[in-house]
């Protein structure tokens, strides 16, 4: 998926989440389940072993979602909710919603994973974030507020959504800047930076976390933070104004040995 047609996807996506949700919901938290239930779409809470995380499945143009508790926990867990968005996603986004009804694709079973690769999972993922999280309230909600662990953990309480799925959309919103760098058994996986965060000098996918990151110190000495910690850019980034800046770095600690870093500016603050 090219850069600038994912650009032009995630405009129309983005519009199309924000609008449903708006017109069921005037403020947080959005309730998939009303809007399916709007929408004349059924759905049931099951146990379903390992088979999905959700399934939109169509039979004679009625659309129903499955959702498995064995894989995704309770009803109201912020991962139950971001996997029934995601299947809404496949309903609402016209060329999924078309292909179920072709019936070239009966039923549409998703996973939830960290890095799909997927064109058509992405689009929905996105689909399930600006629904959950619109645009205009999560703003409104990081009005004159600095971007910290309290914030985040108060957006995704008041959102109800997970803080990595919380983090990305802070960071799709481009509210400040920041850079998320992925990692996983200290090798670099992704990184992404908003516009205006200043250094350029980033590692690249596969390269090893450096030691004196609070990334690197867990993966070489199995230390975790559960706090924010400060270091010099220079521990991250290679660009020459990187020397002497300090930076603010938090991470978040996941399964499979994987670290999401979330990295800022001290200065701007």
């Amino acid at each position: 998926m090219s850069y600038v047609f994912w650009n032009a996807r995630q405009r129309v996506i983005a519009e199309l989440a924000e609008t449903i949700a708006a017109t069921y919901f005037k403020k947080a938290p959005i309730e998939p389940a009303l809007i399916a239930d709007e929408e004349g779409i059924s759905y049931c809470y099951g146990h379903y072993q390992n088979s999905f995380d959700g399934l939109l499945h169509c039979q004679e143009e009625h659309f129903h979602i499955f959702l498995n508790l064995d894989r995704l926990g309770e009803r109201d867990w912020p991962r139950t909710r971001f996997t029934f968005g995601h299947e809404l996603g496949h309903y609402f986004i016209d060329e999924h919603r078309n292909e179920l009804l072709s019936g070239k694709t009966p039923a549409h079973p998703s996973f939830n994973k960290l890095f799909q690769k997927n064109p058509v999972e992405i689009e929905a993922d996105y689909f399930a974030s600006c629904l959950l999280m619109p645009a205009d309230f999560f703003r409104n909600f990081c009005v004159r507020s600095i971007l910290n662990e309290a914030l985040l953990e108060n957006l995704s309480k008041h959102f109800q959504t997970s803080l990595s799925s919380t983090i990305f959309r802070y960071y799709n919103l481009n509210i400040s800047p920041i850079a998320i760098i992925m990692s996983k058994a200290g090798k670099v996986e992704k990184v992404m930076a908003t516009s205006d965060f200043k250094f350029w000098g980033r590692p690249v996918k596969g390269s090893p976390i450096p030691p004196t990151t609070v990334a690197g110190e867990y993966y070489t000495q199995g230390k975790k933070y559960d706090s924010t910690e400060q270091l010099f850019a220079d521990d991250w980034f290679t660009d020459k104004n990187a020397e002497q800046i300090q930076l603010y770095e938090k991470c978040y600690y996941l399964a499979n040995n994987s670290v999401i870093s979330l990295i800022w500016i001290k200065e701007r603050y």
